[in-house]
């Protein structure tokens, strides 16, 4: 073989090397995407192929020239795991990630939490069923027992999925995946997505549609960063935000401690927001926005965690707060979600 042969040969397989390995961060960017629209099999193969091409998570993987990536395939895969009910592999794959990438779809503790809870009600045995003693008499014509599932309930479960699934997207397009609604939007969606999975009842359908409808309220109003909420403009007056016009109507004095728990409401920070109108009401025992807020607080860490005992405080706040004053057409929709509108009207 002449040097020139040789190479051109040698120039082949050099190019051919550098191609098969830069070809696993193509795979991770694709598994991200997968990731943003919950198409968790795609994201389980892509992080697959591009661990199989580079298996060290770095926040500064190289990839080519002077390009880096916030590269960790195995949280992106343990998240899809955990979304599939594949709960021993979803461990595995979170035991090993240091952290999330690009795309924050909750944090290590919470999922590792998660799919422990999940594996150890999946292999929780069924009770045995106990035993009828024998008698003599005729038994009764056996009645079929209604399901403990409705099928209604099920469509209407998926339907609420799926429209809160496309109002991420839409929020994705608008580019307001880094905004703190969204990141709540998707954690309420993902924890929805597991619980129908393994729901068991009616109640666990509920809890999941209501859920999936507030996943989708916090997508509606994730914004890209330094963009505000979209306001209609007034012909005459400044946009003014949802915090100074909320507080400006609720009372002039302590504004600095009204404005500090509306901007925690506002954000999304429920549990911020929550210790914070309950002080309020301390020192505003009979100013009824307060206690709407708070009840609105309350209602919202409800539909995040599913704990009734949110539920239950949230309508004694709304109570309260219709004993002080009047309501007329309920609470506005500028400062309340459909769902806490509809649960304020119909506590009576």
């Amino acid at each position: 073989m002449n040097r020139r042969v040789f190479s051109a040969v040698l120039v082949t397989l050099v190019l051919a090397a550098g191609s098969a390995q830069a070809s696993w961060y193509d795979d991770y960017d694709a598994g991200i995407a997968a990731a943003r629209s919950g198409n968790w099999n795609v994201v389980v193969q892509k992080m697959s192929a591009a661990i199989k091409g580079n298996a060290s998570e770095n926040n500064k993987a190289r990839t080519y020239g002077m390009n880096f990536v916030n590269y960790h395939p195995y949280y992106y895969r343990g998240v899809a795991y955990l979304n599939l009910g594949k709960y021993e592999q979803a461990i595995a794959d979170l035991e090993k990630t240091s952290g999330p990438g690009q795309e924050n779809l909750g944090s290590i503790d919470t999922l590792m939490d998660r799919a422990k809870k999940q594996l150890a009600a999946a292999n929780e045995p069924e009770p045995e069923p106990v035993k009828p003693p024998v008698t003599n008499t005729v038994a009764p014509v056996p009645v079929p027992s209604a399901p403990l599932i409705d099928p209604a309930l099920r469509q209407r479960a998926a339907a609420a999925l799926g429209g809160a699934k496309q109002k991420l997207q839409s929020a994705q397009q608008r580019r307001a995946g880094s905004s703190p609604q969204y990141t709540q939007a998707m954690s309420l969606y993902t924890d929805a997505t597991t619980r129908n999975a393994s729901a068991r009842n009616n109640d666990d359908l509920n809890t999941v549609i209501t859920m999936a409808d507030n996943a989708g309220d916090l997508a509606d109003l994730a914004q890209p960063p330094n963009v505000p909420a979209p306001v209609t403009p007034a012909p005459t007056a400044p946009i003014i935000p949802k915090p100074n016009t909320a507080t400006t109507t609720i009372m002039a004095d302590y504004t600095s401690e009204v404005r500090k728990a509306l901007e925690h409401y506002f954000a999304g920070d429920f549990d911020e927001a929550t210790r914070g109108f309950e002080a309020l009401t301390q020192k505003l025992p009979t100013n009824g926005w307060i206690w709407a807020f708070l009840g609105a607080s309350q209602y919202s860490q409800y539909a995040f965690e599913a704990d009734e005992t949110y539920k239950e405080a949230a309508l004694r706040s709304f109570r309260r707060a219709k004993q002080l004053r009047t309501w007329n057409g309920g609470l506005p929709s500028k400062y309340f979600s459909k769902k806490i509108q509809k649960a304020f009207r119909e506590n009576t």
